[in-house]
């Protein structure tokens, strides 16, 4: 067996070098959870790893002939708790296009959990079903359905778009409607599913909308774990389409002079230097002979650290995919949003653009901080130098966490722009 990517340095656990093993998931896939006939494909995806603590490895999956889309988390932990989970979820067993909720397998200590099916986001099975929808979507915006037609399940179809799993989930549904006359048309409507609530998310949406910026509309919110919300036409913002950067920059400007909510979390200069330490300590655990830079960047971070400005609304997690070109500029996913210095909304983008592109990303974010500044009080330089640090560190491990084969090259290199960078903090 040869696994889909390095394991890192310190891993010792059989269960996770089995768990990145592509033939022997596959094989799983169709003999425990399948019928031992259906073709099974899969497409790693992500991973969580805590070493012999338990680890979390996903896996974008096709059944069938037909190729119907799923995923597959692989669960390892020790065995007596991978069989308490196990035991767990009996209650909760069905199928899925023609697999098993879940399934044991004790000889490669794994557990195996086919989606919607989800430990901590229990929801998710019911929202990938059109009754269910059709109810939430009845109850709480029945001036979805338009007027004279009537929900079909039939015409109805979702999408799972991102998955992280007991974390959050993003569905596409194509609402089908039609009428007596055997008409019809769709409506495309989002929903996020999240392990944790985010209850002051939608005020923050509305304090974004309420400054002109397209943004989704909030349809319904059963509870404070999901979401359901309009479709934001558009295509995604390309780091080669330089000549939108202004109108961009403008928008952000206006989203961070957005009236807080008094609900909104704030993130201050200590809580990122916390998310630092704790990347700082993933990147020690994934490859002992990056330990003494990693280190080194973040006691450098802590000596430099800036005093809090006043905070201002942030998207968050703001990056060029984020951003939506059509007749205007829209801005989606705002899963982070909170209220900080903006010099975190921009660091994000700095550090995107530099690990999408080592050469050219740093001249476009530089473009793209230059026209901020003609909106907004610029950060000075070493402050905003001292975000942008932060941003990459943390970004350090993404090639790991999206399972790519060649991680340890690309985990260095995010870890040596941070590394030059931080020399100008320290100058």
């Amino acid at each position: 067996m040869r696994p889909v990517c390095p394991l890192p340095s310190t891993a010792t656990d059989p269960a996770f070098f089995s768990a990145l093993c592509p033939e022997l998931i596959t094989d799983l896939v169709r003999d425990q959870l399948g019928s031992g006939s259906q073709k099974i494909s899969i497409v790693p995806d992500y991973v969580r790893w805590k070493n012999r603590d338990g680890s979390i490895v996903g896996w974008r999956a096709s059944v069938g002939e037909e190729a119907t889309q799923t995923y597959i988390t692989v669960r390892t932990a020790p065995l007596a708790r991978l069989a308490d989970e196990a035991a767990k979820l009996e209650h909760r067993e069905e199928d899925y296009d023609g697999l098993k909720s879940f399934a044991l397998v004790p000889e490669h200590g794994l557990l195996l959990i086919n989606f919607p099916l989800d430990r901590q986001m229990s929801d998710l099975r019911r929202m990938v079903r059109a009754s269910k929808v059709r109810t939430i979507v009845q109850e709480n915006q029945p001036n979805l359905v338009p007027e004279g037609m009537r929900f079909s399940k039939s015409k109805s179809t979702w999408q799972l778009v991102r998955y992280k799993p007991e974390r959050r989930a993003v569905i596409r549904w194509d609402l089908g409607f039609k009428n007596d006359n055997k008409e019809s048309l769709r409506t495309t409507t989002w929903m996020r599913m999240v392990a944790e609530p985010m209850p002051s998310r939608g005020a923050l949406v509305q304090a974004a909308a309420n400054t002109g910026i397209r943004v989704p509309e909030l349809l319904a919110s059963p509870h404070d774990c999901l979401i359901l919300e309009t479709h934001l036409q558009g295509k995604p913002w390309l780091q080669q389409n330089r000549e939108v950067i202004p109108a961009i920059a403008e928008t952000l400007a206006r989203l961070h002079d957005a009236k807080a909510p008094l609900s909104a979390r704030l993130h201050t200069v200590a809580a990122e230097l916390e998310m630092v330490s704790r990347a700082a300590d993933d990147i020690v655990r994934l490859d002992a002979t990056l330990a003494h830079q990693a280190s080194a960047i973040t006691v450098e971070l802590e000596r430099a650290a800036p005093a809090d400005s006043a905070p201002r609304v942030l998207h968050g997690d703001f990056h060029c995919g984020q951003v939506l070109l059509g007749h205007d500029i829209a801005i989606c996913d705002f899963d982070r949003s909170c209220v900080g210095s903006v010099g975190s909304d921009l660091a994000a983008l700095y550090a995107h653009a530099v690990v999408a592109d080592p050469i050219g990303g740093k001249a476009f974010a530089a473009e793209f901080f230059a026209a901020y500044r003609r909106h907004e009080t610029a950060l000075a330089a070493r402050e905003l130098t001292w975000w942008n640090v932060c941003a990459l560190l943390r970004m350090v491990t993404t090639p790991f966490r999206s399972l790519r084969a060649d991680w340890p090259n690309e985990c260095r290199k995010i870890l040596a722009a941070a590394a030059r960078d931080i020399a100008e903090v320290s100058a």
